[in-house]
């Protein structure tokens, strides 16, 4: 993603390479760039402008050994014209697709269809006037979509692990959504079921981590800021967490969390190289402004993709050199906090 003030930030940390650091590098300006050129392709799709998201609370069973999801999406929204049906992006394959076993409005089932273009196609009771709100709930389960890569399962040092990342439209693969990039969401809940061994990943700030009695442990994640569906992400497995301070302790700009999940395996290593995370976030808000989600947290999760995908208040990492660690935070203010598409698809004509 081509931001001028983001590159330069970036190259702050970038002066003095190591090999691997510099091939590091190279790697996610590529993936960027990638990433860049399907954005420009990105076409909202019309039948969901009529509306606008506000709240959805997301309830996901997984198991990283597993390539399959179970969801419960309760979708709160806002009529922009009079609606008789409401529209969400949900990817459909052509083989075992999801099965939709309901979908509900005030405990009542509601008439649907799942069409080929992929398209969750909902029929309300009655019509929803402009600036009426309305909330609905749909229960699924199946094998997500692997078009667009957005959620995997994989090992790492033999051990199940589960994470996702759906940009810049691959949410739609694993749960229904609003795939439009300038309709953030104005609050999320996210409730991981997972294994109750493993250790569970999402935006925001964790609230609890109940164990179920049944081998299973949920944890619930709430993300007060708004946020575009491609951001929100989940990860689940064996992860050691190791905690920092932002901020400087000062009343103007008090201390905030840094959250990281590592693998055990490259623990140690890792801690050492994200020694410098406070040093480069203290010196954003100095140069910058505020962090922008710092009533929640800032942090890492590691994942197994040759990169880094900055998930609003928890960026996903591949590696932990210096330079992805001060790029992908960058975007925190520049991507996350405001929506910059039609800047960034400006700058790379």
């Amino acid at each position: 993603m081509k931001k001028y003030l983001l590159l330069i930030l970036t190259l702050l940390f970038s002066i003095s390479y190591s090999q691997t650091e510099k091939e590091e590098f190279e790697t996610m300006v590529e993936a960027e760039m990638k990433a860049a050129s399907s954005t420009q392709n990105f076409r909202v799709n019309p039948n969901t402008l009529n509306y606008d998201i506000t709240n959805q609370e997301l309830r996901f069973t997984v198991d990283p050994a597993i390539f399959s999801i179970a969801g419960k999406v309760t979708s709160t929204f806002t009529a922009l014209s009079n609606m008789n049906s409401v529209v969400f992006d949900f990817y459909k394959k052509t083989s075992n697709p999801f099965t939709i076993s309901s979908v509900k409005m005030n405990n009542a089932n509601l008439s649907f269809v799942h069409n080929a273009n992929h398209e969750l196609v909902i029929t309300l009771p009655s019509t929803l006037t402009t600036g009426n709100s309305a909330t609905v709930e749909i229960t699924y389960s199946g094998a997500p979509s692997t078009g667009e890569q957005a959620f995997t399962t994989g090992t790492h040092a033999g051990t199940p692990v589960l994470y996702t990342l759906s940009e810049p439209y691959g949410a739609r693969d694993w749960w229904p959504c609003k795939q439009d990039l300038n309709d953030k969401i104005s609050s999320i809940d996210v409730y991981l079921t997972a294994p109750s061994q493993y250790v569970s990943v999402s935006n925001g700030l964790q609230q609890s981590a109940i164990d179920n009695g049944n081998g299973t442990k949920t944890t619930h994640f709430h993300h007060g800021y708004p946020i575009p569906a491609y951001l929100v992400a989940i990860a689940v497995t064996n992860y050691t967490i190791y905690n920092q301070q932002g901020g400087l302790g000062t009343t103007a700009k008090p201390f905030f969390p840094i959250v990281n999940y590592l693998y055990p395996e490259s623990a140690p290593t890792n801690q050492t190289n994200l020694s410098v995370t406070p040093t480069i976030i203290n010196l954003y808000e100095n140069l910058i402004g505020e962090y922008p989600f710092r009533n929640e947290k800032y942090g890492h999760a590691q994942f197994g993709w040759p990169g880094g995908m900055e998930h609003t208040t928890v960026s996903f990492m591949g590696s932990f050199g210096r330079g992805l660690i001060a790029h992908e935070m960058a975007h925190q203010w520049f991507g996350d906090k405001n929506n910059l598409w039609q800047l960034e698809r400006h700058l790379v004509k």
